[in-house]
C-alpha cells in the first residue's frame, strides 16, 4: 500500500468501541466481526476517504504519546489487513 493512497470505511462496516479501549468492526454483508485495539480504533476513526495514508500516520503520530519509530510501517500493515478483509474502500 502506497502512502499517498486514500482509504475510507466500507459503507457496509459498522463499529462499536468497547470498554477495554478497543473495539469491534462488523461487516454487515459477510457477518464477520473483527476486533481492534485502541490504536486500531484510532486509525479507523481517521479513515474518511480524504486523508492519505501518510496523513493518517501523521495525525496518529500527533495523538500518540511517544509513538514508535516504525509507526508508519505498522499503520500500513494494519490498513493492508483491513483492505484485504474488505473493510475499507479506496
Amino acid at each position: 500500500m502506497e502512502t499517498e493512497n486514500t482509504l475510507a470505511k466500507h459503507p457496509q462496516v459498522v463499529y462499536r468501541p468497547l470498554e477495554s479501549k478497543g473495539g469491534v468492526l462488523l461487516h454487515l454483508q459477510s457477518g464477520q466481526y473483527h476486533g481492534v485495539n485502541g490504536t486500531g480504533l484510532a486509525i479507523w476513526d481517521l479513515l474518511d476517504g480524504e486523508r492519505s495514508v501518510a496523513q493518517v500516520v501523521a495525525e496518529l503520530r500527533a495523538r500518540v504519546e511517544d509513538p514508535p519509530a516504525d509507526l508508519q510501517d505498522d499503520v500500513v500493515e494494519f490498513l493492508g489487513g483491513l483492505s484485504a478483509r474488505g473493510l475499507t474502500v479506496g
